[in-house]
């Protein structure tokens, strides 16, 4: 895979996202259980990948070969699902991806920190500026949430930063089926494990079924943002996270009519800004953690 395609794919893989983000935020609007959206979407995710190795004749596909780092992978996974279904009911769509935007930056300071580096002046003052510009979206009153949202999505944001970081072995030696199989499977669990304990009331079979689409577009999405990884710098694949702002806003607008509010555009440009520097830098000096000892 070239690296072209592979940037096709990220950029693929946050729209789908998107999409999926959209029906987890119509069922938990609809007060489905975040456990049974959880199961679903894992159950679901499951179940396509074993389907699609069995067809390809190749089960061993989804056989794990990196399992410390699957598991540590799998587990903020997990977390980022819950996190999500929780921040998504608390904000809007475009809110909640404002949030999202800081995770190429939250990747370049992990990164640093993980190699003993001393950021350059122009990685810090980027990076002082995304984290203010995601304090100015999000504003204190008309960010459009609360702070249950916000704390759900910053969670989710951090383990997926660390996750991308913890990619860098993974995709040596493990299948994008395999690391996606991993998580489809322990979400369900989990997700079962909460139905048993919570016992929620059955949702309307249209929200299910939306649930259950949801569950497909998401584990694709998956497989082709693994793909992305592992064919070209985590910096190309982080970057295309600012896609998002465009396909969430119309989204939200046209469902749930969400207007994005001045804080919020004028944020999300700076934390753009500063993402994109960050990531021309990585390009610049060679130092992104998941190239530079891959090539």
């Amino acid at each position: 895979m070239t690296k072209a395609q592979a940037m096709l794919c990220a950029v693929a893989a946050y729209f789908l996202w998107v999409l999926g983000d959209t029906a987890i935020k119509y069922g938990g609007l609809a007060a489905v259980s975040p456990f049974l959206i959880m199961f679903l979407l894992g159950s679901v995710g499951a179940s396509c990948l074993v389907a699609s190795a069995f067809f390809k004749g190749d089960l061993s596909i989804l056989r794990p070969h990196s399992p410390r780092e699957q598991a540590f992978i799998t587990v903020g996974r997990v977390i980022i699902n819950y996190a999500n279904i929780i921040a998504l009911i608390h904000l809007p769509l475009t809110t909640f991806y404002a949030v999202v935007f800081t995770i190429p930056l939250m990747v370049a300071a992990m990164s640093a920190a993980m190699k003993h580096e001393t950021l350059s002046l122009v990685k810090t003052v980027c990076l002082v500026a995304g984290f203010a510009g995601a304090l100015l979206a999000i504003g204190i009153r008309s960010g459009g949430g609360d702070w249950v949202g916000y704390l759900a999505a910053f969670t989710s944001a951090a383990c997926f930063a660390s996750g991308v970081i913890a990619m860098r072995k993974v995709a040596k030696t493990d299948s994008a089926e395999s690391v996606q199989f991993m998580i489809a499977l322990s979400v369900t669990v989990v997700g079962l494990l909460g139905i048993l304990w919570a016992h929620p009331v059955s949702p309307d079979l249209r929200v299910i079924a939306l649930l259950v689409v949801a569950g497909v577009i998401n584990i694709i999405g998956g497989v082709l943002y693994v793909k992305a990884v592992h064919n070209t710098v985590s910096t190309n694949v982080t970057q295309f996270h600012y896609t998002q702002i465009i396909s969430g806003g119309i989204l939200g607008y046209l469902i749930w009519n969400e207007v994005p509010s001045w804080n919020l555009l004028a944020g999300s440009v700076i934390i753009i800004v500063a993402g994109m520097i960050v990531a021309s830098q990585a390009h610049k000096h060679k130092d992104d953690l998941l190239y530079d000892d891959e090539r």
